[in-house]
């Protein structure tokens, strides 16, 4: 993971998914998860994200694309998944020990 910028102005004016993770200290999954639900809106070059720097910061003020959704929600659903897919394949559940 980069290091995490010490000042909003730190920030690039865009940024990857990979820059987006230590802004917002979560994970790839949850990184992308943002952007795929449209909490926080991005434009694609080719087949790749991009987060506009003013997007940024109109998901860190509050603003979101109308749905109760949080970014705690984009986690939740993210580990969600994984869990019913380890179910599904037959996989072993460490926490369940």
């Amino acid at each position: 993971m980069l290091n995490r910028p010490r000042s909003f102005d730190d920030i690039p004016l865009v940024l990857t998914i990979e820059e987006l993770m230590p802004v917002l200290s979560v994970g790839r999954n949850v990184a992308y998860e943002l952007v795929r639900s449209g909490q926080i809106k991005s434009t694609h070059i080719g087949k790749h994200a991009r987060i506009l720097k003013p997007d940024l910061r109109y998901f860190l003020e509050g603003g979101g694309t109308g749905t109760n959704t949080t970014w705690t929600d984009a986690a939740a659903s993210a580990t969600l998944e994984g869990d019913s897919c380890r179910a599904v394949k037959g996989g072993s559940d460490h926490a369940a020990r």
